[in-house]
């Protein structure tokens, strides 16, 4: 039976988009995660790898140099762990967002080929690097700002930093995950309407009037989900880190010898964590992209109006 291919021009409550969100992995989930891993699938193999040599080397490290925790090896991993991670984000996005702009322009139950995806994502990385590359400047910016007033607070005594701390956690609270949402909804803009990331910022702020806590209290559900899967995820590669590490400080207290040394293992463990945990943001980003479809519709009505004159 003909699967009913989801509305996007449509306004949407709490659970519309979640729901949605649901039933479109559900639909797609073969074609949209095979796409994923043929496509960016080795970018994220390497950035799994990276990041487990970097946690094994500071395990490692940790007893048997602990004076050269955090030598020049570690700093070079970790440089190459966040440029594979920054590469990973950018693949991802562009990978989803442009699975769902075919997905909207053909017929249902019509096939998307991975080759199809590969071909749209080609077409416009110029773009989604170039925002990236712009919106990296910007955090840098807003990170030199934030900066200069974390000093006007030191500068308080205590009082100022206590206030300081507060305003962070209460901050990174409140809208810590209404700008996840704004820079996931923003790239699915950049990729559909193919403009730049600043454009698209102006358009999603521009849906966001009165709908702000909606959107903080989805991505709050959504996050909150998403953290609790991705700990399954990654509890093999902790439940060894702690095993060893305790195997360690045991054997170091009663003077015996060192106990097996199990980074092979641990290395499989994180890339294995680190991929299914990639692989995870695939989620949060359809979350994000029919947020901003409602919020879309809500303002423009091009669904609704479509519909009407279907009837007509």
């Amino acid at each position: 039976m003909q699967l009913q291919k989801i509305e996007f021009r449509k306004e949407r409550e709490f659970t519309g988009v979640l729901g949605d969100s649901i039933k479109f992995l559900k639909q797609n989930f073969k074609p949209l995660f095979l796409s994923v891993i043929l496509i960016i699938g080795p970018v994220v193999l390497l950035s799994g790898l990276a990041y487990s040599y970097m946690q094994t080397l500071m395990l490692s490290n940790t007893f048997t140099n602990p004076g050269n925790i955090f030598g020049p090896t570690y700093f070079i991993t970790m440089g190459v762990v966040y440029l594979l991670m920054l590469i990973n984000s950018v693949l991802l996005n562009s990978v989803v967002f442009n699975y769902m702009c075919l997905y909207q322009e053909k017929e249902a139950g019509e096939k998307i080929t991975v080759s199809e995806v590969g071909a749209r994502v080609w077409s416009n990385i110029g773009r989604v690097l170039g925002s990236m590359g712009l919106l990296i400047l910007l955090l840098i910016v807003a990170a030199v700002v934030l900066g200069l007033i974390g000093f006007g607070f030191a500068s308080m005594g205590v009082f100022g930093v206590v206030l300081l701390i507060l305003l962070f956690i209460v901050g990174g609270l409140i809208y810590g995950p209404v700008l996840t949402y704004y820079f996931s909804a923003g790239f699915f803009v950049v990729v559909r309407d193919r403009m730049m990331i600043m454009p698209a910022f102006r358009k999603v702020s521009g849906y966001m009037y009165g709908n702000f806590w909606w959107t903080w209290l989805i991505l709050v559900v959504a996050m909150i989900s998403l953290s609790i899967l991705q700990v399954v995820f990654n509890l093999p590669a902790t439940i060894l880190t702690m095993t060893e590490t305790f195997t360690r400080m045991r054997h170091i207290t009663d003077g015996s010898a060192m106990g097996n040394d199990h980074s092979v293992l641990l290395i499989v463990f994180y890339t294995l964590g680190r991929f299914l945990t990639t692989c995870s943001f695939v989620i949060l980003h359809l979350v994000c992209a029919f947020n901003f479809l409602s919020h879309e519709e809500k303002q423009e009505g091009k669904g609704l109006l479509g519909r009407i004159e279907e009837i007509k």
